[in-house]
């Protein structure tokens, strides 16, 4: 076993008359603990200011048949993205109950109440067992990622009332909207309290599309669940799919050419760059400042149609494969990537200039929908919306994946986590994806652009993987299963994280700005949904 860091042996020395295994996978401390001791330990890690351990993700896995055992894990960025550490607990034959943390840690609330839906293990002492995934149409019992659940069981239909949540008092009144929306938007429903103009208390309830993504990906081969993984949120397929190929390539100890890396890294910029473009040109037409719209639209047009040229697909679809990528480009494709940015670099440049010294704009920006850091703190919150509200946190930088460990990267910080926050996270790393670009197209090696994959990994065997989309941090689980298989898949968004704190943000404001504070996260629903 590696030699256990400094901070990591701490945790392994103050609680070792507890600790029941440890292990390390990928260099990843794996610590084991009766579920009796979870909830102190989590906090420990939490509190400590030494550690300040964020729940990065919490998940189940059902080990039947190979063992009558449900075990949970806890992942841990300790110090903002830093090192990570995993608790476990497992839970033998029929025991379905397990110490909820969430009463110390908010921000395994919405985790907990995943795995009670979709595994049937019950937190006890969670502050709120309402049902999350599961709607109250779905029987009563139904626990989708069981290992006993058929994947392709058709539900019958059962009547069933959620118990939103209610201010009562004089003036008080609520205004649902949604989940169907007018135009061409996921389904979400947002039900707003308020007394007089300003929000009271906003909920939020989601899952209305879920896809059983999760359960479909036991069905697949460890080669084949790129696919699936590149549908589980359109416009981030290339970072999904990249996270995958990660994942699996991990288990199989497969080691990608560097040219493949050069070409991940560079398509995921595009990525995020046609990404991030859109969004300032949509958070400023609800502003109503259409003109950014328009120019924004166009610049995001631009190079969607340049992915759709290099790679055959607007998306990025079919380029990631587990050992590199499948599609390679030329020096003159390279340059032309370079040509085609100078442009748009420019335009965007120049319209930035405009938007900061539009006064109406920055009035409509700023102070609007703050997301507290405490809050941000508190429930782990990712990518943008994290760094708008001080949150120094970037896979690309505390856990480098692809060629980032290469190259040259800012990561941009802002403190207020209002919408013109939010706006600035984005421009800055517009220009920062830009630099990354030219990195990249200078310094790509010579070589292949993938490699052919002859080996399997064990039955049991398990990877974690990580990759700064443009929303966030992705992480994937893979475990292997038999005949080169995928035993559990476990797939976490950055969406799913942020969704939660948007109730905060809102609150305070007027529901008018709720489209503009809504759009300054641009969550995904599928992505959230599964």
């Amino acid at each position: 076993m590696d030699k256990l860091n400094e901070r990591v042996q701490e945790i392994v020395n103050t609680f070792k008359d507890r600790l029941v295994d440890l292990e390390q996978i990928q260099g990843i401390p794996v610590l084991y603990f009766k579920k009796e001791n979870i909830l102190e330990i989590a906090a420990y890690l939490h509190k400590t200011p030494s550690l300040r351990g964020t729940l990065s993700l919490q998940w189940a896995v059902d080990l039947n048949p190979v063992k009558p055992v449900h075990r949970i894990y806890y992942l841990f960025s300790l110090e903002s993205g830093g090192d990570w550490l995993i608790l476990a607990v497992d839970l033998m034959e029929k025991d379905r109950l397990f110490p909820s943390i969430t009463p110390k840690i908010q921000a395994a609330k919405w985790y907990e109440r995943e795995i009670r839906d979709m595994v049937g293990l019950i937190p006890v002492g969670h502050p709120d067992l309402r049902r999350l995934v599961r709607h109250e149409h779905w029987p009563k019992g139904t626990h989708v990622l069981k290992k006993d659940f058929p994947w392709n069981t058709v539900l019958e239909r059962k009547e069933g009332t959620y118990s939103y949540r209610h201010i009562e008092g004089e003036g008080v009144f609520e205004v649902p909207v949604g989940p169907i929306h007018a135009g061409i938007i996921e389904p979400g429903h947002f039900r707003f309290s308020v007394a007089g103009e300003p929000i009271m208390q906003l909920e939020i309830r989601l899952f209305w599309k879920h896809r059983g993504i999760e359960k479909v990906f036991e069905n697949l081969s460890l080669i084949n669940g790129v696919s699936l993984a590149e549908k589980v949120s359109g416009d981030t397929s290339f970072g999904h799919s990249l996270c995958y190929c990660q994942a699996v390539e991990s288990l199989l100890s497969v080691e990608v050419p560097p040219r493949a890396e050069y070409l991940r890294t560079l398509f995921l910029e595009l990525e995020r760059l046609h990404n991030h473009i859109g969004d300032v040109g949509a958070i400023c037409n609800d502003a109503a400042y259409a003109l950014a719209l328009a120019h924004c639209s166009q610049m995001k047009e631009q190079i969607m149609q340049l992915l759709d040229r290099l790679a055959g697909h607007r998306f990025l679809r079919g380029v990631n494969r587990v050992g590199g990528v499948a599609v390679d480009l030329d020096s003159s494709q390279l340059d032309g990537i370079l040509a085609e940015l100078a442009k748009i670099e420019e335009v965007f440049k120049d319209l930035t200039e405009i938007l900061f010294v539009n006064a109406s704009l920055i009035d409509r920006l700023e102070t609007t929908g703050v997301l507290k850091e405490q809050t941000a703190r508190d429930y782990g919150v990712l990518g943008v919306a994290g760094r708008a509200s001080n949150i120094n946190r970037d896979v690309r930088r505390d856990h480098p994946f692809a060629a980032y460990r290469h190259l040259s990267l800012k990561v941009p910080l802002y403190q207020y986590g209002d919408v013109r926050a939010r706006v600035r996270v984005r421009v800055d790393e517009i220009h920062e994806s830009l630099s990354i670009i030219r990195q990249v197209c200078r310094q790509i090696p010579k070589g292949p652009a993938s490699i052919e994959i002859f080996s399997s990994a064990p039955a049991g065997k398990w990877a974690l993987s990580a990759v700064e989309g443009w929303r966030g941090e992705i992480l994937y689980f893979v475990m292997a299963g038999e005949n080169g298989g995928i035993h559990r898949c476990k797939v976490r968004d950055p969406s799913f994280v942020n969704w939660p704190v948007l109730q905060y943000a809102a609150l305070g404001n007027i529901i008018p700005d709720f489209p503009l504070i809504n759009k300054s996260f641009n969550l995904s629903y599928a992505g959230n949904d599964l």
